[in-house]
């Protein structure tokens, strides 16, 4: 098995959170998390299979984008660890609650799928053809004004976005969340952004019901990739979720 491509930051002594990133994306994404939590935390990013500087690594399929996540908590002097994903990095998150919750102190998702019906994935993989009709600045443009990302990231995460685009990508991510399961517990924090789809927040909703022991926040004004959007409150978010404190003011109960 090919391994995929991991960012570090902190002391492997500290309480590990490893952050995975949504699709089309790269632990670039987690430039301001892994900055600022790593004085506390031992913070990894892995860039997940078919992504980053894990293209090489292919196809991606939940399970084993799972199976290499959990190889990395094991490698972890604890073998336990928190997990945070946004998006498909939340899907992964959820999958290895699921197959290995024995690992994960506690998950915080967002953005993130409850799962994709049939149609809805087929119209997603067909919808995939029409990007060779757009050129790459276009593509670009739709993906920063859809994300919401904000310019001063925009650079950084270029390369990602547009090999988010390849159709075969597309139709890897959209079957592994046609197939998605869910954990039937897990000590869990599902958000979603206040700006984001109706159908995001209908499957925010899902989550907290179908998984015991989760717990759901509408995070005001902002979109999908709020990581960025809201770098500050993500991450403040984070750090009062793992430690069982009091989560910032402003939040709405989903």
């Amino acid at each position: 098995m090919n391994h995929l491509y991991i960012e570090r930051l902190g002391q492997p002594d500290k309480p590990a959170i490893i952050f995975l990133h949504g699709g089309g994306l790269s632990s670039r994404q987690w430039g301001p998390q892994m900055q600022k939590l790593a004085s506390d935390f031992f913070c990894l990013a892995p860039d997940l299979p078919e992504q980053g500087r894990s293209a090489a690594v292919q196809p991606f399929t939940l399970s084993g984008a799972a199976e290499q996540v959990i190889e990395l908590i094991q490698e972890i002097p604890s073998q336990r660890a928190h997990l945070v994903g946004l998006s498909l990095g939340g899907a992964v998150a959820l999958e290895v609650a699921r197959v290995a919750p024995e690992r994960v102190d506690h998950l915080l998702v967002s953005g993130t799928s409850a799962g994709l019906s049939g149609w809805l994935g087929k119209i997603t993989i067909w919808s995939a053809g029409l990007y060779r009709w757009f050129s790459q600045e276009q593509l670009l443009r739709l993906a920063y004004r859809q994300f919401n990302i904000p310019p001063q990231y925009q650079a950084d995460l270029r390369e990602d976005l547009l090999k988010g685009f390849d159709p075969a990508f597309t139709r890897h991510f959209t079957e592994a969340l046609m197939q998605l399961q869910l954990p039937a517990r897990a000590n869990a924090l599902v958000c979603v952004g206040e700006r984001e789809t109706t159908v995001a927040r209908g499957d925010a909703r899902k989550l907290v019901q179908r998984i015991a022991g989760a717990r759901g926040v509408v995070v005001p004004k902002v979109g999908h990739v709020w990581n960025l959007e809201a770098h500050d409150l993500f991450t403040e978010i984070v750090r009062a979720f793992v430690r069982d404190q009091p989560l910032p003011d402003g939040l709405r109960t989903l």
